[in-house]
């Protein structure tokens, strides 16, 4: 095992940890050959607070090394995604909107001292553009954004081939976008306006108070083709992701936006619409296209995280392998 110093090695397991609003996913990845091991999910403990769910990850990370035959002292190196602001110099998530107490976490720390190996953490919209530069829909692409619609709403944005994550670590929070001047200053709880209309929770919520049924966010969209008291919704789920979209391309001008998360479950039904909204607004739009890992980009990103943190050498050539 590596030194509690954070280092690591190029060799034995890495294991990627993406922690969502809905479920926990991990995967083990062998660290030498880039092969995969296997996986394992469980829903998202999001009331029990940092401590116990740092708790549930360490014993969860166990299972799944003794799941894929590897010994606990195999572990070389960790990656978690995690919903919300990432401080990633220090590895401390500022704030997780989703998840309850997760107030300047030092998590890099804390998971480094508990399994002795090298850490990586950052928000999980970046780090699904990082799996999809890795294995994805943008192994060529270095200007690119991955919008995250799921139970918050997030951008992962690429620059140069590298993540973007601004001065406070904020780039790419989307869901604080404010889509019209009737919502400024209204009590949102602490949460963006676009986060506030189109977050999964906020999508299913509606759809239970109009049909008496629970949905989930792209089987609205989808059901929306039949189920007129649907269509509402998913009109307005469209409308204000082109608006986001619009507001990305405005200020980045990527080569394309790469749609994942729940509700872009929802496929071509939801982006097709959008790119013809964007076109009449824009005179140079972005290419749209759904994330080729689907649910699985963040898993991905996250083991990617953890061989640069191991070794950057061993990263970039597994982006080129």
């Amino acid at each position: 095992m590596a030194g509690e110093d954070g280092g690591g090695r190029a060799e034995g397991v890495v294991v990627g940890i993406d922690i969502g609003g809905t479920k926990t996913a991990l995967l083990a990845t062998d660290a030498a050959t880039g092969r995969d091991l296997g996986t394992d999910r469980s829903p998202t403990p999001h009331d029990a607070g940092p401590e116990a769910m740092i708790d549930r990850l360490v014993e969860a990370t166990a299972a799944l090394l003794a799941q894929v035959d590897r010994r606990p002292e195999e572990l070389a190196g960790l990656g978690v995604a995690v919903p919300g602001m990432v401080d990633t110099r220090t590895g401390r998530v500022k704030q997780a909107g989703n998840l309850a107490g997760w107030i300047d976490i030092p998590l890099r720390d804390i998971l480094s001292h508990r399994l002795g190996v090298s850490v990586f953490v950052d928000e999980d919209a970046a780090v699904a553009a990082l799996g999809e530069k890795w294995r994805g829909c943008a192994r060529e692409m270095d200007d690119f954004v991955f919008l995250a619609l799921g139970t918050g709403i997030g951008a992962g944005i690429m620059v140069g081939g590298r993540p973007y994550r601004g001065f406070h670590h904020a780039a790419g929070e989307l869901g604080n976008l404010v889509v019209g001047r009737e919502f400024l200053g209204q009590e949102r709880n602490g949460v963006g306006n676009l986060a506030a209309l189109i977050g999964g929770r906020t999508i299913r919520a509606r759809a239970k108070e109009l049909i008496g049924e629970e949905l989930s966010a792209a089987d609205v969209i989808e059901r929306a083709l039949q189920d007129k008291a649907l269509a509402p919704i998913a009109a307005e789920v469209v409308d204000l992701v082109a608006m986001a979209v619009i507001a990305l391309a405005a200020v980045l001008d990527p080569e394309a936006v790469i749609f994942g998360g729940g509700t872009a479950e929802a496929g071509a039904l939801l982006v097709e619409p959008v790119r013809e909204r964007i076109a009449a607004e824009l005179p140079a739009p972005p290419a749209l296209m759904h994330a080729v890992l689907g649910a699985d980009a963040q898993l991905h990103g996250a083991v990617f995280g953890a061989l640069w943190q191991i070794d950057p050498d061993l990263a970039l050539r597994e982006e080129h392998r």
